[in-house]
């Protein structure tokens, strides 16, 4: 059976303008364009957010702190035309994967290869490596429309749901039986 999904694209999020952009998951999209939309009807229901990007997952090139311990991970160089490269890491289990800077590099081996380097301190259990080229971003003049209407939605906010309090009085009423 082929595949019939639209291609997956990693969302990133700057909550505010001195925060770090963050990995919050992934959406499906036909496009960039559709995915920063199906990202924000995703992430941004429940605000704060100045800014998304997003990326095809397929050009996220990454490695684990396993696979950095073997010394072959950086053989497969491939040199192409420099440009700048977005650094993220994930420090430990419970923490955001965060954008820690960029590197201007030739490839994506490269690019972890200067991340490693500038970043000797940063104890990460993956690094991501993405090609600032091929991000896709909400546009600053577009952040009201984009992200200010979800301030305005309570029914999204869980604690407006009375779920188990209206429950628990039509029990005591007798309008719903065990």
């Amino acid at each position: 059976m082929p595949d019939t999904q639209w291609p997956r694209y990693m969302v990133f999020v700057q909550e505010q303008e001195k925060d770090p952009w963050r990995h919050y998951g992934t959406v499906h999209a036909p496009d960039a364009d559709m995915a920063l939309l199906n990202a924000r009807d995703v992430f941004a229901r429940r605000p704060q957010a100045l800014g998304m990007q997003v990326v095809p997952a397929k050009l996220i090139f990454g490695k684990t702190l396993e696979e950095l311990e073997n010394p072959n991970w950086a053989n497969e160089e491939i040199i192409g035309k420099s440009e700048n490269y977005l650094i993220f890491a994930k420090p430990f289990e419970q923490s955001p994967c965060e954008q820690l800077g960029q590197v201007k590099a030739n490839s994506s081996q490269d690019a972890l290869k200067k991340a490693l380097q500038n970043f000797p301190d940063q104890k990460a259990l993956w690094w991501w490596v993405i090609p600032g080229s091929e991000l896709s971003a909400s546009d600053d003049a577009d952040a009201d429309s984009m992200f200010a209407p979800a301030f305005e939605k309570t029914y999204k906010n869980q604690a407006e749901y009375h779920t188990v309090t209206l429950m628990r009085e039509l029990h005591d009423t007798g309008k719903l039986e065990s």
